[in-house]
C-alpha cells in the first residue's frame, strides 16, 4: 500500500466529528464511541511498535515491567512462550531463581574469572620450569655455567629461556582473543534475551487492547441498540 492510500486519522476523526453534528442524540454518543476508539487504538498501536523495537542499547526492562508484561498478565491472558508455560507456579520459581541469581553474581564479583585463574596458572608454570640457580664448573677452561640438572650450556638455557618467553607471549594473545570472545557472545546473547523480552512484551500489550477493545465495541453497540427506542418495531 502506498503512502498516499493510506488513511488520514485526523481527517477520519474531524469527518466523524462533522458527521455527528448532524445526527440525533443517540447515534451522536455511537459515534462519539468509535471516535475514542479510533483515538486509543492509534495511541495503543503505537506502543505496542515502541515496545516491539526496543532493544538492550535504547531501554532496560524495570522488574516491575518485567513482572507485569513477562509473567503476571500473560499468565492472566492466557499466554505462553516457545517452550515455556507461564504459570503461577513457574512465575514463583522465576522469582525465587532471580533471587538465587542476584547472589550468585554478587559472589562472582568479589571472585576472580576463569581466564585470571588460567593466567595465575600459567605464571605458576613458568616460575618453576625456569631454572633459578647455575653453578659453575671451575674445571672448564671456556668458563661456561651448568645447569645443575642438565648438561645444557647457557646458549642452550637462553634458547629454551626465549622460545618460553615467546609461547607465552603467544598464550596471552590468545587467552586475551578468547576473552574477547567470550565477552561478544555473552553481550549479544544478552542482548537478545532483552529484545525477546520487549518483543513478548509488545505481544501482551496488544492482547490486551484486542480484548478491551472488543470488550468495549461490543458493550457500547449493545447499549446504543437497547437505547434505541424503535429498534423493535411491533
Amino acid at each position: 500500500m502506498a503512502l498516499s492510500d493510506r488513511p488520514n486519522v485526523p481527517s477520519v476523526v474531524g469527518a466523524l466529528g462533522g458527521y455527528t453534528r448532524v445526527c440525533p442524540a443517540r447515534p451522536r454518543t455511537y459515534f462519539n464511541c468509535i471516535m475514542f476508539m479510533v483515538a486509543s487504538s492509534v495511541v495503543s498501536t503505537v506502543l505496542i511498535l515502541n515496545y516491539h523495537h526496543r532493544s538492550a542499547e535504547t531501554h532496560e526492562m524495570s522488574p516491575m515491567v518485567k513482572s507485569l508484561f513477562l509473567q503476571w498478565l500473560p499468565w492472566v491472558l492466557r499466554l505462553n512462550r516457545p517452550g515455556e508455560k507461564i504459570t503461577r507456579k513457574t512465575i514463583m520459581m522465576n522469582n525465587k531463581m532471580r533471587e538465587l541469581e542476584l547472589k550468585v553474581r554478587q559472589e562472582e564479583r568479589s571472585s576472580k574469572s576463569l581466564l585470571a585463574n588460567v593466567l595465575d596458572i600459567d605464571d605458576d608454570f613458568r616460575a618453576h620450569t625456569l631454572p633459578h640457580t647455575h653453578t659453575t664448573n671451575t674445571n672448564n677452561t671456556a668458563g661456561f655455567i651448568r645447569v645443575p640438572h642438565g648438561g645444557h650450556s647457557v646458549d642452550d638455557s637462553h634458547l629454551v629461556h626465549t622460545c618460553m618467553s615467546s609461547c607465552t607471549r603467544e598464550l596471552n594473545l590468545i587467552l586475551k582473543e578468547i576473552r574477547i570472545i567470550t565477552d561478544k557472545m555473552r553481550k549479544e546473547d544478552e542482548e537478545s534475551d532483552v529484545k525477546n523480552d520487549w518483543r513478548f512484551a509488545a505481544m501482551v500489550l496488544d492482547r490486551l487492547c484486542l480484548i478491551i477493545f472488543t470488550l468495549f465495541t461490543i458493550t457500547a453497540t449493545v447499549a446504543v441498540l437497547l437505547s434505541a427506542p424503535h429498534i423493535i418495531v411491533p
